[in-house]
């Protein structure tokens, strides 16, 4: 059990009370309207004295010109050589360079424009005292291209909108067309910069490609030189299909060789089949020996012959002498025949051997042929050698030449392209960029409301006052209007000891049961119950939502408690059936704890003790019900703790106290309590 209880300042939580709050402010609402208006009618007379200004913007589309002009083939492969994200940001730091502002300030003509120019209307008092106090620069010590310049940076922004290869030129002034002339001055210059750094280039690569062509030149009038002199020197002289002698020639006895096989081959077998054919006796259908002249005047005279015999034999017998004649003359013309067919294969069996001679000839003269070309062919990978260096100085020779020509007409070219176009010009804007009324108005309006506001909250916050834990002192302050009742809680300590036990006894019924735990507080003095009560109620409020009650109708004890300018309603208005429960339930002024009073109804009814402590409970962690001895009998039954004031020789409070007991309470006997007149803390 703790030996002692903390007072309702540090028990009670540290939330902020808004009812509170919502009284300071409207008590304090014209440092809040004050405030506002001024700003309202402030911002009112600024949008409209302050000279307007206006912005105009004009657009440029960052791409690869060359690829359009120079290499058209590669126009169609989109975005892929375009500039990225870091080209985006130093294109936009080059159009916010001096150089390129210069180029437009002399474009625009804006040297004594008072609008840039600050000593066009000669130096002002205000200047005078900022040059004074260090703060800006001596303008009559700039020379006038720097003071304007100062003015038109000012005046310029470059923006490029997000995953985007569009650049926004914006300008600014007072003059609508001068704000478009300004924006497109910077575009047009920009363009003008690109093309110029494009022809200073292609002037200077073209000084250096010259001399590079004139050695490459030299290099291969050398290089060719020395191919043509190897080749002279080594005999590779380039014959017909641009290949060398020897190979040629390699070729030639190879085809040669080729075609004696084919005759030898030829050759041989009309012998051989001729052979055959003799051996056959059909020597008529030799082709070579039939198509002879000799043979076929031979054959004539035979087949004349052979009619002659057969004319001859219708009438002769085969051993007359005429009969024997043409037979011998049969077998001349037959021997005849045959001779020359044998003189025909012994032709063509010389012309066979005539071939295969020609072939062995070929085939030494091929040999020693493939000699020669290969003791050229080292000569010849030498050659090729020779020729391949030529070859690749002469292609890089084309290729510089090409780039110095290219260089030469990109110098002498006027329009040279740019890596950039104009995709839309500015305008003379119609409507100011500054001020927009509207929107200033309301924000500076809303802006003093909002401020002021917050101050006075933050004021309330930082001294306390607005806090439902603000000491008993600063509470009472609050009801001095309405109650005017004394503080002495805030010197009574004799309700301490007493309600340091019972809280104790309180939790611990909590945390045993987890339910809602019902105490009553009666001493036999009913003068004496309420600053006791009020102390166990604001002790437990620390640990739970908790509630007061004033068990007696009518009873008025706790009213002071309650901020309010008129009697509260509590119990006996509940009782006569005039009001529901959220009209008789207060807020205690000084803490955490709800309250519900006696209440001001003049004839009050008895109420249900049963159905009041139930329809409470289910709300409640703890419920403290201040009781009379009377009121304490009718609800001990309903009670979880019941705690007696008075002191051990008191007889009547030992008796009742067992009631209680017996009734089903835990019933407690406390010594000593506070007087009534305390509970005003």
């Amino acid at each position: 059990m703790r030996g002692s209880v903390k007072d309702e300042s540090e028990t009670s939580t540290n939330e902020i009370d808004l009812s509170r709050l919502g009284r300071t402010l409207a008590r304090k609402r014209w440092w809040v309207i004050g405030p506002t208006l001024a700003a309202f009618l402030g911002a009112a007379v600024f949008v409209n004295v302050v000279k307007p200004r206006y912005t105009s913007d004009a657009r440029l589309l960052l791409e690869n010109q060359d690829d359009f002009l120079g290499r058209p083939d590669k126009a169609d492969r989109g975005d892929g050589n375009g500039p990225d994200a870091e080209a985006v940001q130093s294109q936009i730091q080059l159009l916010t360079s001096r150089d390129l502002a210069r180029r437009a300030i002399r474009s625009l003509d804006l040297k004594g424009d008072a609008e840039f120019d600050p000593l066009a209307n000669g130096v002002g008092a205000f200047t005078r005292v900022m040059v004074l106090l260090g703060i800006a620069r001596d303008p009559t010590l700039m020379s006038p291209e720097d003071r304007v310049m100062e003015k038109f940076s000012e005046r310029l922004a470059v923006l490029s909108p997000t995953k985007t290869r569009v650049l926004s030129i914006e300008f600014t002034s007072r003059n609508p067309e001068l704000a478009a002339r300004g924006a497109n001055a910077v575009a047009e210059s920009y363009i003008e910069m690109q093309q110029e750094a494009k022809r200073e280039m292609a002037r200077s690569a073209a000084g250096s490609l010259a001399t590079l062509v004139a050695a490459l030149r030299e290099r291969v009038a050398d290089a060719e030189a020395k191919v043509e002199a190897y080749r002279a020197d080594s005999g590779l002289l380039i014959g017909a299909n641009n290949t060398i002698i020897p190979t040629q020639q390699l070729g030639e006895l190879n085809n040669q060789l080729s075609s004696a096989r084919a005759a030898q081959a030829e050759a041989q077998a009309k012998a051989n089949l001729l052979r055959d054919m003799l051996r056959q006796g059909r020597v008529g259908e030799i082709p070579d020996v039939a198509n002879n002249e000799t043979i076929r005047r031979i054959f004539e005279q035979r087949v004349s012959l052979r009619a002659q015999m057969a004319l001859e034999s219708r009438t002769l017998l085969p051993m007359h002498p005429r009969i024997k004649e043409l037979t011998a003359q049969l077998a001349d013309i037959d021997q005849q025949w045959r001779a020359a067919a044998e003189r025909t294969a012994r032709t063509l069996e010389n012309e066979a051997r005539i071939a295969a001679a020609r072939v062995d000839n070929l085939t030494r003269v091929l040999n020693d042929q493939k000699r020669v070309a290969g003791s050229a062919g080292a000569e010849e990978v030498k050659l090729r050698e020779l020729e391949r260096a030529a070859r690749q100085l002469k292609e890089q020779l084309e290729a510089e030449t090409a780039k110095y020509q290219q260089a030469q007409a990109r110098e002498q070219m006027k329009a040279t392209p740019a890596d950039a176009r104009i995709i839309q010009r500015a305008l003379a804007p119609q409507l100011p960029a500054f001020p927009k009324k509207v929107p200033i108005v309301a924000f500076s309006t809303l802006a003093a409301f909002l401020l002021s506001l917050g101050a006075i909250i933050a004021a309330e916050l930082l001294t306390g006052r607005a806090r439902a834990d603000a000491h008993p002192e600063e509470a009472d302050t609050a009801r001095e209007e309405g109650q005017g009742v004394e503080d002495e809680y805030e010197d009574e300590d004799a309700g301490d000891e007493v309600a340091a036990p019972a809280v104790a006894i309180a939790e611990q019924a909590r945390v045993a049961s987890g339910a809602c735990v019902k105490v009553l507080v009666t001493p036999l003095d009913e003068d004496r119950h309420g600053a006791m009560a009020i102390r166990l109620a604001r002790t437990l409020a620390g640990q739970g939502r908790t509630l007061l009650v004033a068990a007696d109708p009518g009873d008025g004890v706790f009213d002071p408690l309650i901020d309010s300018d008129d009697a509260p309603l509590g119990l006996a208005d509940l009782a006569s059936g005039d009001v529901g429960f959220e009209e008789i339930l207060h807020l205690d002024s000084g803490s955490r704890l709800h309250i519900l009073p006696g209440g001001v109804a003049g004839e009050a009814d008895d109420y249900d003790a049963e159905l009041l402590v139930e329809a409470l409970s289910q709300a409640y962690d703890f419920i403290v019900l201040a009781a009379s001895d009377q009121a304490a009998r009718t609800l001990g039954p309903y009670m979880d703790l019941a705690f007696v004031l008075g002191d051990g020789a008191d007889d009547d409070a030992e008796a009742l106290r067992r009631r209680l007991a017996r009734a089903g309470a835990e019933a407690h006997l406390l010594d000593g309590a506070a007087p009534a007149p305390s509970l005003a803390a």
